[in-house]
């Protein structure tokens, strides 16, 4: 919104506050005068929803691409917030301005390089 609109808006407001007997606002006439100002409505924030418990179990026994296609699913709606403390949990470095996809890409690569270094550590040499 502009200044001059709001501008326009709270003038309007004033006219019609100065129509009105002089009164305490309470709540209810308080919700009233921000249904009658577009745009300054209260923000609703959305629920952050934690990890679930079993997350890094869950995603040792998947691939790379089912896990990159898990974290970026929406039914399961992974935030960069969780993504990054999922990232703190397992030992990962994470910059706060890493991008989502970004951190879904570092997570999946790191869950291969331990599925690859336990195939190397399982496929030693063996005497016989």
């Amino acid at each position: 919104m502009r200044t001059h609109e709001l501008s326009r808006y709270l003038e309007q407001l004033a006219r019609l506050l100065r129509k009105l007997p002089d009164t305490e606002l309470d709540q209810k006439k308080m919700s009233f005068l921000q249904d009658f100002l577009p745009g300054m409505a209260p923000v609703k924030k959305k629920m952050v929803r934690s990890l679930p418990i079993d997350i890094q179990d869950r995603l040792a026994t998947m691939s790379p691409a089912e896990i990159e296609d898990f974290l970026l699913s929406e039914d399961e709606e992974f935030t960069v917030g969780n993504l990054s403390e999922l990232a703190e949990r397992i030992g990962l470095a994470s910059s706060k301005r890493q991008s989502k996809n970004a951190l879904v890409n570092m997570i999946a690569r790191h869950y291969e390089a331990l599925r690859m270094h336990s195939i190397m550590r399982n496929s030693g040499p063996t005497n016989t």
